[in-house]
C-alpha cells in the first residue's frame, strides 16, 4: 500500500509533467511563423460594423460571405485549404477597428482581412493592413482616399468609390432641368469625399448649377428635424444626399410631413436595404443610384447567385451581400493565381487581375487596386414582383472607366 508521502511525490511529478506539456504547447503556439489554427485553413478576419446604422449592412454582408465560404469549402476549398471567417466588431469606431484588425492578425493569425462598412473605420483598418503587410479588401466602405492619398499595395476595392459614385450620379443629374441644389450628408470621410467629387464634377459639366446650402449632421444622427426646414428655406429643386442605410430612410420618412417632396426631389444611394427599410414611404420617380442592384444585373452568375441566396435565406440579396461575395471571388482568384497565401505574392497577382464578378467580367487596375465597378442609375418605382418596397427602373450602368481618375491623375495624389 502506497504511503501518503510517496503518493504526494507522485502527484507532484504528475503536476510537473502536465505543466511541461502545457508549456511546450504554449511555446509551439507562440513560435513565429507557426499557425496554430491548422495549416489546412485560410483564416479571413473581418472587422465588421455591427451596431446601430451598420446592423442591417452587417447582416447582409455576413450572408453573402457565408454563402461563398460554404460553397467553396464544399468544393474542396482554395489551394486545398478550407476558408474560415473570423469576425470582430469595430462598433463604427476607427480606433476600435484598428485594434480589432491587429487582434485578427496577431492573436487570430488571420491570413487576410475584410474591411468594415464605415469609411472612417476602413482608413484605420487599412493602415494596420499596410503595417503588417496583410491583404485587405473593401466591399462597402468606399472613400476614394483608399485608392488615392492612403493607397498601398495590400488593399483592393470591389465597391465603386466615392469619386466614381459622385461623378457618376452628377453625369445624370446634369441632364435634368434642375439647377438649384442643396446637400445633406454625414460628417466624416465618406460624406465629404463623395460630396466633393459630385459637386466639383457637376459644376464643371453644368456651370449654371447653383449650390445653395450644405449641412452636415453627425454620423448616426436620427433627428433631422432641424435640418429639413433649413434646406427647404433655400427653395432647392433637388436635395442631394449621401446619408445611408437607416439614416437615409429616417430622413425620407421625417421629410414627408414637412411637404418636402411637393417642392423638391431627393437624389441619393437607393440600395436594396434602404428600399426595404423605407417601404411604401419611398416616393416614386426619384432619380437615384445603386451600387449593385441584383434585379438590374442580367448576368447568368447573378441569376444563379440570387436563386441560391433566396432559397437559403428567404430574402433578396442586398448590394452589400453581392459585393462582399464579389470580394471573396476576387481574393480567391488572386490566391489561386499566386499559388500562395503570402500577401506579397497575392498583391502582385491582384495587379490587373481578371475575375468573374457577379456583375460580369471585371478587372482590378494595377495602379490603384480599384475594380472597374460602376454605379447603376435609375428612377424609383413600384414593381408587382416586390410588393413591400420600390426598386429602380430604367436602370443604366455608368462604367467606372467613364468617371474614375486617370492614371496620370492618380500619380499626382498617391503616396510617392
Amino acid at each position: 500500500m502506497m504511503t501518503q508521502k510517496k503518493e504526494g511525490k507522485m502527484k507532484n511529478i504528475h503536476t510537473k509533467i502536465i505543466f511541461c506539456i502545457v508549456g511546450f504547447l504554449f511555446v509551439l503556439m507562440s513560435a513565429p511563423g507557426n499557425n496554430v489554427f491548422a495549416a489546412d485553413t485560410i483564416r479571413i478576419g473581418w472587422t465588421a460594423d455591427m451596431p446601430g446604422v451598420g446592423a442591417t449592412f452587417y447582416a447582409s454582408q455576413k450572408k453573402g460571405l457565408e454563402l461563398f465560404i460554404e460553397e467553396a469549402n464544399a468544393a474542396g476549398g482554395i489551394l486545398g485549404k478550407k476558408l474560415e471567417l473570423v469576425i470582430r466588431d469595430s462598433k463604427l469606431k476607427p480606433d476600435i477597428g484598428a485594434t480589432m484588425a491587429r487582434e485578427l492578425i496577431l492573436s487570430e493569425k488571420c491570413d487576410f482581412l475584410i474591411g468594415p462598412t464605415s469609411s472612417g473605420v476602413a482608413l484605420a483598418v487599412s493602415k494596420v493592413a499596410k503595417e503588417f503587410k496583410k491583404i485587405v479588401y473593401f466591399h462597402t466602405s468606399n472613400t476614394n482616399k483608399l485608392t488615392t492619398t492612403d493607397f498601398h499595395k495590400y488593399m483592393f476595392q470591389v465597391v465603386p468609390h466615392t469619386g466614381i459614385e459622385g461623378r457618376g450620379i452628377a453625369m445624370f443629374l446634369a441632364k435634368s432641368p434642375y439647377t438649384r441644389i442643396c446637400f445633406i450628408g454625414p460628417d466624416y470621410a465618406y460624406g465629404h469625399t463623395q460630396w466633393d467629387a459630385f459637386r466639383e464634377y457637376l459644376v464643371k459639366i453644368k456651370p449654371e448649377v447653383k449650390i445653395l446650402k450644405a449641412v452636415w449632421p453627425k454620423q448616426g444622427e436620427t433627428n433631422f428635424g432641424p435640418y429639413i426646414p433649413a434646406l427647404m428655406s433655400q427653395n432647392p429643386e433637388v436635395i442631394y444626399t449621401n446619408l445611408w442605410g437607416g439614416n437615409l430612410s429616417t430622413f425620407i420618412k421625417q421629410a414627408k410631413p414637412y411637404g418636402l417632396f411637393k417642392k423638391s426631389s431627393i437624389t441619393s444611394l437607393y440600395d436594396l436595404d434602404l428600399m426595404r427599410a423605407t417601404g411604401m414611404d419611398m416616393p416614386e420617380g426619384l432619380l437615384g443610384y445603386a451600387r449593385c442592384p441584383f434585379y438590374a444585373v442580367g448576368t447568368l452568375d447573378m441569376k444563379v447567385f440570387v436563386e441560391k441566396y433566396h432559397k437559403k435565406y428567404n430574402e433578396w440579396p442586398s448590394d452589400w451581400a453581392i459585393m462582399a461575395h464579389d470580394g471573396l471571388i476576387a481574393l480567391t482568384t488572386a490566391i489561386k493565381k499566386a499559388g500562395s497565401t503570402d500577401s506579397d505574392k497575392v498583391s502582385k497577382a491582384l495587379d490587373d487581375l481578371r475575375f468573374a464578378s457577379l456583375r460580369g467580367p471585371r478587372y482590378i487596375r494595377a495602379e490603384d487596386h480599384m475594380a472597374n465597378v460602376g454605379i447603376y442609375v435609375g428612377y424609383t418605382a413600384k414593381d408587382p414582383k416586390y410588393k413591400d418596397f420600390l426598386i429602380l427602373k430604367e436602370v443604366v450602368e455608368v462604367p467606372a472607366e467613364k468617371v474614375w481618375l486617370s492614371i496620370e491623375q492618380l500619380k499626382k495624389v498617391q503616396p510617392k
